[in-house]
């Protein structure tokens, strides 16, 4: 069930870094990012390196504030001129770039999914 959840995250930060698609879509972003950095604090069965849940938790704040500004600058909250507009728009392109890469260096990685922890009832100590 959680790789369920995993892959929907993954899918859903994916979509939403390429494909704002308005109000609704950036509310779909916000979502997906809080459940992408919440994430490696659900699966306790599984172990990451530090650097990768650091990096999976900020990832997910960026990409929350990411979608944040696509929610303000879509639904009217904050009108600013062409000039303005498409400097921001670049920079969002290049920050969901940026959010898509970390993912998948994430994931090719094995940080994204982690490693099965250990059972401490089916290890076997040698005897002393």
């Amino acid at each position: 069930m959680k790789w369920f959840i995993l892959i929907i995250c993954v899918v859903a930060v994916l979509v939403a870094s390429f494909l704002p698609t308005g109000t609704l879509g950036d509310c779909i972003g916000i979502a997906s990012f809080a459940c992408y950095a919440l994430f490696p604090f659900t699966n306790t069965k599984r172990v990451r390196a530090r650097w990768g849940t650091f990096t999976i938790v900020f990832i997910g704040l960026l990409g929350m504030a990411y979608a944040s500004v696509y929610l303000v600058l879509h639904s009217g909250w904050l009108v600013v001129g062409s000039h303005t507009n498409h400097v921001i728009h670049t920079w969002l392109r290049i920050l969901g770039g940026i959010l898509f890469g970390v993912t998948i260096i994430l994931m090719m990685a094995g940080q994204l999914p982690g490693t099965k922890r250990d059972d401490p009832e089916t290890r076997h100590d040698p005897a002393t």
